[in-house]
């Protein structure tokens, strides 16, 4: 076994517990080319000839043949060799990374050179890849000789860190199936038996089931069940530890105080059965992530005061049908759908967070220009709220406005279909509308989880498809394909329903909505001129956010740009209770509203004579001295919203603006508004 390299014992040892393998999933694992894995197989068919053992390929798969004692004579072999030595260099980055995230204590990189069976050499390469890793969430790597390597930062940031490393490590169908116990994979055992207690494990795997059984919450969504797994897992394994998470008191009353209350006390219970007992910092921890893709407000509050969710909506189709020249209907189907995800997204990026979503690259693939439509509409829309949409929330939203493309075309039929979606409905939304544009024969179509699969299966369904790999003997004749339906299973679907059908790519041949008038454009142009001439730029003497918001909203009214001093200080403080108002080190503020208190768009820059404490992104505070207002009528133009759009992002990429903003001139912060304006992209 000596003679064969680390990556070549992989291979041999995943066909050994696995079987035959895809050559380009084993391409894609280990991060090499197939041609490369040709050249390792050879090398592993000359080590294995003395046990009368042959790899070979065919069509675009790997197997090992032989009979079965030479197999278990090669597989004896493996058993002096430490698992751990067999990972990906990817796997033993984020394993290492894992571990720094729980220490309770710097670690030293000659205990990842014995862990991994490297040189020293090799981990400081690692670590320098960590590094830029956790800059990117906000956390700090420490290489001290003679002291160790530890990571510095939030609790928080080092939980999130953690779990978008996981669901790195490897793919969600065989996290699920680790989760579910439906098949085994040493690797995935490897990385959780390393990090956490085995007992532990299987503790949390209980209480996880006793949880599910006493809510709805996670039935229909698989990565929920597997995220709550891993938010309780990190829970009780910190708690141990001493290192409880610690939330300001307004996160964990509001957190406590969620739409099924119940179900957290029912938590609470359950743990306690265990013999586990949560301060109330990590209960609101998990609630926060239970109910982390629902609607979490007891009365809407959330989406009432602080972003009005259907102008938001209807600002990004608007924006993506001018810069794609279609017309999508903002129907009820449409409206109701986004609503009921941006309303708890816009909770999760307020508090930092970001929801998995697994077949991002598909539909970045599948809605190529539709997606970079949405994402620009993002990026102007929410940043005038100071909030930045990660590609998984663009992806989401992506998919709900091209199901409403899809919409148009509605085929009856006898055959009833069954698709399997770990992901939850939303996401086997585009599957439906694209199975039934091109298959007219299909009629009746139901989605389920892995969970509830064998009974549903039970029922009788002329077809069963899965988006992902299943592996339950009982279960037969179910079909793998892609939510986006590539012509592949176009072609294995059509086999299933008896009959070639000839592919139906429909383009929605649609006409442009934004054909204006010079009238429409010259009033835009005015208005836009008007709120430039009238830029304010002025001194605050108060020391606290509620004496700043009053003092612009007296100067706002005794200046004549509002009618109503009350209605609009309660919009501004309600604006600022929702948070994301600070922009990251930057020591700047954004305030954002829209009212019918005001006849033309305001905007002004309100500077502090000393610093004020800010709640910034997360559970984070910040120094603030500067704040820019821009104040939108109710009504307002796509043109001028736009337009606050472009100023908002500056904010946060240009740090020139920031400079203007805080120290410049009344001449200079124009000048640099002008020229944010201009630019054709942002």
């Amino acid at each position: 076994m000596d003679n064969l390299t680390v990556r070549q014992r992989f291979i041999l040892n995943n066909l050994i517990e696995k079987g035959p393998l895809s050559m380009k999933g084993l391409s894609q694992q280990i991060d090499v080319s197939e041609r490369t894995i040709l050249r390792e197989i050879s090398a592993i068919n000359s080590f294995i000839k003395e046990y009368s053992l042959r790899i070979s390929e065919f069509g675009g798969n790997i197997q090992l043949n032989g009979n079965a004692d030479n197999i278990q004579r090669v597989k004896n072999l493996f058993e002096g060799i430490p698992l751990l030595w067999m990972l990906t260099q990817e796997q033993r980055q984020l394993l290492i990374t894992a571990q720094l995230l729980l220490a309770k204590e710097p670690i030293k990189s000659a205990f990842f050179s014995y862990q991994f069976n490297v040189v020293e050499g090799t981990i400081i390469f690692y670590l320098d890849k960590i590094e830029n890793f956790l800059k990117m969430k906000n956390l700090e790597l420490v290489r001290k000789r003679g002291y160790g390597i530890e990571v510095l930062g939030s609790e928080w940031s080092k939980r999130n860190a953690f779990a978008e490393l996981l669901y790195n490590y490897s793919s969600m169908g065989k996290l699920l199936s680790y989760l579910y116990e439906d098949e085994s994979d040493y690797m995935i055992e490897n990385f959780f038996n390393t990090v956490f207690n085995h007992e532990l494990i299987n503790k949390t795997k209980k209480i996880i089931k006793k949880i599910n059984e006493r809510g709805n919450i996670l039935k229909d969504n698989d990565i929920s069940y597997f995220s709550a797994f891993i938010h309780i897992l990190l829970s009780i394994e910190r708690t141990n530890s001493d290192m409880a998470i610690e939330l300001p008191e307004y996160i964990i009353d509001n957190a406590l105080s969620l739409k099924d209350g119940c179900l957290i006390r029912d938590i609470d219970e359950i743990l306690k059965e265990e013999g586990i007992k949560l301060p109330k910092g990590e209960l609101s921890y998990i609630a926060i992530h239970l109910y982390g893709d629902n609607n979490i407000y007891i009365n809407d509050e959330y989406s009432k005061d602080g972003f009005e969710i259907e102008d938001l909506i209807h600002e990004i189709i608007n924006i993506v049908n001018k810069k794609l020249n279609i017309d999508i209907k903002c129907d009820n189907q449409l409206m109701t759908g986004l609503k009921q995800h941006i309303n708890p997204a816009l909770y999760r990026l307020t508090l930092g967070l970001e929801i998995r979503n697994p077949v991002i690259n598909e539909i970045r693939e599948y809605y190529r220009e539709l997606f970079e439509a949405v994402d620009y509409a993002c990026r102007i829309v929410f940043s005038k709220y100071n909030i930045s949409v990660p590609l998984n929330e663009v992806g989401y939203i992506t998919m709900h406005v091209g199901a409403a493309l899809e919409r148009q075309k509605t085929l009856k039929s006898s055959l009833r279909i069954l698709i399997i979606c770990p992901n939850g409905i939303g996401t086997a939304k585009i599957l439906c509308n694209k199975l039934k544009d091109k298959f007219p024969q299909i009629g009746e179509m139901d989605v389920c989880s892995l969970r509830e699969m064998e009974e549903r299966v039970k029922i009788g369904y002329d077809i069963v498809l899965s988006t992902v790999d299943i592996n339950k003997k009982p279960i037969s004749d179910i079909t793998v394909i892609s939510p986006f339906l590539p012509s592949s299973d176009v072609d294995k679907i059509s086999s299933l329903i008896r009959g070639k059908l000839e592919e139906n790519n429909v383009k929605h041949s649609v006409f442009s909505i934004y054909e204006r008038s010079e009238a429409e454009n010259e009033k835009d142009f005015s208005a836009a001129d008007e709120m430039l001439k009238n830029f304010q730029l002025k001194y605050i003497s108060k020391g606290s956010i509620e004496g700043v918001i009053a003092e612009i909203s007296d100067f706002l009214y005794s200046s004549k740009f509002i009618k109503n001093k009350d209605k609009v200080e309660s919009k501004i403080r309600k604006r600022e209770e929702q948070g994301s108002v600070v922009v990251p080190d930057s020591h700047t503020a954004l305030i954002h509203i829209r009212t019918d208190e005001i006849d033309s768009p305001f905007l002004g820059v309100f500077r502090l004579e000393n610093f004020i404490e800010m709640r910034s992104i997360g559970v984070s505070t910040e120094n603030v001295d500067t704040f820019l207002v821009m104040i939108a009528r109710k009504n307002e133009s796509d043109y001028i919203l736009e337009i606050l759009g472009k100023i908002s992002i500056a904010m946060v990429e240009d740090k020139e603006f920031i400079k203007d903003l805080r120290f410049g001139d009344v001449k200079d912060i124009r000048k640099k508004l002008i020229e944010v304006i201009n630019r054709e992209e942002i």
